[in-house]
């Protein structure tokens, strides 16, 4: 279709529009407005140079920057990019993972009891799981009470500790049971261990031919419930003030303990001992074995013939004899090379602290049993 004139004049126009709109943007008379082509040329030149002072900050910690990367012409080849490819870096990190872990399991394995069989409820006491630890508490009584009559060690407590549960031992449940059954597992591994101490030392005697001075004498053994423990670590106390002499205030410790998830479940049992003080070295140096290891929590030592001792001859809470600590002597025939000593010995197993919050049995408020009845008892939790 032909163009009639008023489409003729349409067109002329727009190109002599476009031309005007050129003219006005690169003609020299017309840089000065905004957005011109000059001073689009001047920030650019701006930028630049501000960038090449950044390129000289960076060169300080990172390699030189491709002249590319400035907007200048090199013939250099560009560079791979620093650094290493994220897909490597998960790579890198799940290997690691993997070998703390076995590290960890390692640790684990070297630090956590190894608990027999025995001390899990079988199918058949699942009603009455009571039933088995009376059944296996007597069974090691009858056991040790043969161990230490052969290697001549004195017990006084021959039913190591538990008749104070007795009365109680038909209203466990399984769960319960099994808690004390590892509990009593780890009493009878410390008088085991008690009893070979003794056996190593005496025959280390013989085979030296120095004078008898193995004794081992077990004067009570008390097994107590699980707890729950954790990592714990000192940290700077913001709010600390070294002029301030208030012990209670805040601002007196230089340092606050802060406590993680509680992830071990320790079976503390204290037993007190009077035995010569080589037999209780050896017995310090068997609890460190893998499989048995023992977590010495709280440790008291007594002789009358030890100048560290002679402070407070209380310490062994000799309740009947403190009014005479002589008394001490003639009643437990204390010799010379004799200790009396009072520990707190833990073994150790590991749970998951997300899948078990509050340890394996029990939460931080605990309920203390006893046989007339129930009373409650704030238990302070390991940390929050």
């Amino acid at each position: 279709m032909a163009m009639d004139d008023t489409d003729k004049r349409l067109v002329k126009g727009l190109v002599w529009l476009v031309v005007f709109a050129s003219l006005a943007y690169f003609f020299p008379g017309f840089w000065f407005l905004p957005g011109g082509y000059k001073q689009q040329k001047l920030e650019e030149a701006t930028k630049r140079d501000q960038l090449k002072q950044s390129g000289e900050k960076f060169r300080q910690y990172y390699r030189p920057l491709h002249p590319a990367n400035f907007g200048d012409f090199s013939v250099d080849p560009v560079p791979d990019p620093p650094g290493t490819v994220v897909r490597l870096l998960k790579e890198q990190y799940a290997k690691s993972n993997i070998e703390i872990q076995q590290l960890i399991d390692l640790k684990e394995k070297a630090s956590r009891m190894s608990f027999p069989e025995w001390t899990k409820v079988p199918e058949i006491h699942t009603r009455n799981p009571g039933v088995h630890f009376m059944l296996m508490w007597q069974r090691k009584q009858n056991s040790l009470n043969t161990e230490w009559n052969q290697a001549k060690v004195e017990c006084a407590d021959s039913e190591i500790g538990f008749k104070r549960f007795s009365g109680l031992i038909s209203t466990w449940d399984e769960n319960k049971t099994e808690e004390m059954l590892r509990e009593l597992f780890i009493a009878e591994r410390i008088i085991q261990l008690c009893i070979n101490a003794k056996l190593k030392q005496e025959k280390d005697e013989k085979a030296n031919n120095f004078a008898p001075e193995a004794y081992m004498r077990i004067m009570s053994v008390t097994p107590d419930y699980s707890t729950t423990t954790g990592p714990s670590s000192l940290v700077p106390n913001l709010r600390y003030n070294p002029e301030e002499r208030n012990p209670s205030s805040e601002r007196f410790r230089k340092y606050n303990v802060k406590y993680g998830k509680p992830f071990i479940q320790e079976y503390p049992v204290e037993i007190v001992l009077q035995c010569d003080i080589n037999s209780f070295m050896r017995f310090l140096h068997s609890v460190r074995s893998p499989g048995q290891f023992l977590v010495i929590r709280n440790l008291d030592i007594f002789s009358p013939f030890l100048d560290d001792s002679l402070y407070d001859k209380s310490e062994m809470e000799a309740r009947d004899l403190q009014n005479d600590p002589n008394e001490l002597e003639k009643k437990l025939k204390i010799k010379d090379e004799h200790v009396i000593v009072r520990m707190s010995a833990a073994g150790m197993d590991f749970f998951d602290p997300i899948k078990n919050k509050h340890g394996l049995y029990e939460a931080g408020r605990r309920t203390v049993e006893t046989p007339t009845g129930t009373k409650k008892q704030r238990v302070l939790p390991a940390g929050p």
